[in-house]
């Protein structure tokens, strides 16, 4: 009886091809979701960003205003 528990055991170490392409995967599931969490990131600072620059110019079209002069010099 003790032998047919050590081949269980032994059948457990084996790794099996499928599941070395199921690591694989689970690799890139984790890099496509810290990338994805990374562009939010950046997203939400960037409307951080414009939201502070429109209440510091007051509105919407005086920060375009602003802008333009900025970018022509006028």
């Amino acid at each position: 009886m003790e032998e047919k528990a050590i081949t269980k055991e032994i059948n457990k170490a084996k790794t099996t091809v499928h599941e070395i392409e199921h690591t694989d995967s689970e690799l890139y599931k984790v890099g496509m979701y810290s990338t994805a969490a990374f562009a939010a990131a950046v997203g939400i600072w960037g409307l951080v960003c414009l939201s502070s620059a429109i209440l510091e110019n007051g509105a919407p079209v005086e920060m375009i205003k602003n802008l333009y002069h900025a970018i022509t010099g006028a």
